[in-house]
């Protein structure tokens, strides 16, 4: 009876003990940090998009994890293609990506970001299955050239038809026939029209070329440059991206001083200091930085929402946006005073002199602050005026009007509005001019476009494409070198990289 009894107990006691052990295991893995995995969810393309044979595809993706995301990798059919660090060490709590893929075999593909935290656990996305078509698959392509070639033999076919109607062909002999039968006008007229439309758009409207795609992560923003470095505010991470304007190759980050996710947005070099300013949208400070990376930053308190940067004199103006005030600070002792005036939402600063132009984001004007006495108003007063720069030369300063679509043109020697540009169909963002060349660049960040404009005639000269921007928080960064042009592509974690020097 007892050893029956003991029997029938041993399966219950084993069962315990493994749930025990399973227990144990459990909080063990969660005291090691290994209870927690990155959760990635990818947010472009769509499953199920079509995309192109030999085209790059650009997929955007985002990690989480408290313990820091320190890696993220693109799979492709259970193969991976490539990874990207994030640029803060010991990885950060979001971690956005642009992993590109160029694809080469046809069909149907499987597509998966797998991310890693700082205890080396790994969490994956929700497979996408994206389709890989023909590039002549668009329809568009492919008539244009078979249509085009059999054209010439169409005309000449018809034309044994219409030589029996002109006896006078026929009685000087079958040689001369053949030789006066080409040069009659109708076919001339059917095969010409074709290659002319081919050969004009070159001889076209002189624009920028795209020279490269730099690869900064996270989300930029603001962007400045000075010497042969390029400075781009990431907006999702503590960190400043450097760019070698000599190579476009992608340099040590910048640490702002400032830990957490802070939403960097304007980026502003002082000449004259040296030191290097980013606005810190959600912290409500500065960070003020040595680009040589000598020391530690200098953490500025500023009012809510410091947004746009502008150099001037011996200040640095900070466009508050929550708290409708513009204030600055003294970049040899970073030391910030409010101004007293009240602007409404101010945007996108820019400086001529030392003064700097304030746009009114808020119903109101645009402003002109000097470094002493009160603002003058310009232009009339109203909603969405959004970036601004200037035309040293001209001594014109020209202004993004968002909800008007307009750019508009004031006389800095009168404080008037001189003339406006309205752009069909699209909204203007930031802005930026070349001095030398008059000509002034845009961004149609709706349209993920890059607009150029003649500054002294303000007509649109044409038109080229930038990466991914974004309604809410792209078209904020663009910055000039020369006639370098550098656009912060905010949903790409791009920037493209123009050159104008070919234009007059």
């Amino acid at each position: 009876m007892n050893s029956s009894r003991g029997r029938g107990r041993w399966p219950g006691l084993l069962a315990i003990a493994v749930l025990v052990s399973m227990l144990v295991a459990c909080d063990l893995g969660g005291l090691l940090g290994g209870g927690e995995v990155p959760v990635v969810v990818i947010e472009r393309p769509p499953s199920g998009a079509d995309v192109r044979l030999g085209e790059t595809i650009p997929i955007h993706a985002t990690a989480t994890d408290s313990t820091g995301v320190t890696k993220a990798e693109l799979w492709v059919d259970e193969t991976l293609l490539t990874s990207e660090a994030s640029p803060v060490q010991g990885g950060q709590s979001s971690f956005s990506v642009v992993l590109r893929w160029r694809p080469d075999v046809l069909g149907s593909h499987r597509i998966v970001i797998k991310a890693y935290n700082s205890g080396g656990a790994m969490g994956e996305s929700v497979p996408i299955t994206l389709v890989v078509a023909e590039r002549s698959a668009r329809p568009e392509a492919t008539p244009l050239g078979p249509q085009a070639t059999p054209q010439g033999p169409a005309p000449t076919a018809q034309e044994p038809q219409t030589t029996p109607s002109g006896p006078q062909a026929t009685q000087p002999g079958p040689p001369p026939a053949t030789v006066t039968q080409p040069p009659q006008p109708p076919p001339p007229t059917q095969t010409p029209p074709s290659p002319p439309p081919t050969e004009t758009p070159p001889a076209g409207p002189c624009l920028p070329s795209v020279v490269s795609t730099v690869n900064v992560g996270g989300h930029p923003k603001g962007v400045a440059v000075h010497g042969h470095k390029v400075y781009v505010g990431i907006h999702n991470a503590p960190v400043v991206a450097v760019i070698d304007a000599n190579t476009n190759s992608v340099l040590t980050p910048l640490d702002t001083g400032v830990p957490g996710t802070q939403q960097a947005n304007g980026v502003a070099y002082h000449p004259g200091s040296g030191w290097l300013y980013v606005a810190n949208k959600t912290d409500g400070t500065v960070s003020a930085i040595d680009p040589t990376g000598a020391g530690s930053p200098v953490i500025i308190p500023s009012n809510a929402q410091p947004f746009g940067l502008a150099a001037a004199g011996q200040y640095l103006y900070v466009a508050n946006f929550a708290a409708n005030r513009v204030s600055r600070i003294d970049v040899t002792t970073h030391m910030g005073q409010s101004l007293m005036s009240t602007f409404n939402g101010p945007g996108l600063l820019g400086a001529l002199g030392q003064d700097v132009f304030v746009p009114t984001n808020g119903a109101g004007p645009i402003y002109r602050v000097p470094p002493s006495g009160s603002p003058i108003a310009i232009g009339p007063n109203k909603t969405g005026y959004f970036a601004v720069a200037a035309n040293t030369s001209s001594n014109r300063v020209f202004v993004t009007d968002r909800d008007g679509g307009d750019v508009l043109k004031i006389n800095a020697n009168s404080n008037s509005v001189e003339g406006v540009l309205h752009i069909p169909n699209h909204r203007p963002y930031g802005i930026a001019v070349n001095s030398s060349k008059g000509r002034v660049y845009v961004i149609a960040a709706e349209a993920d476009l890059l607009y150029v404009i003649d500054g002294p005639t303000l007509q649109i000269v044409g038109s080229k494409p930038v990466g991914g921007q974004g309604a809410a928080e792209g078209g904020q960064g663009i910055a000039l070198w020369g006639n370098r042009i550098y656009v912060s592509n905010f949903q790409d974690g791009t920037v493209t990289v123009l050159d104008d020097v070919a234009c007059p």
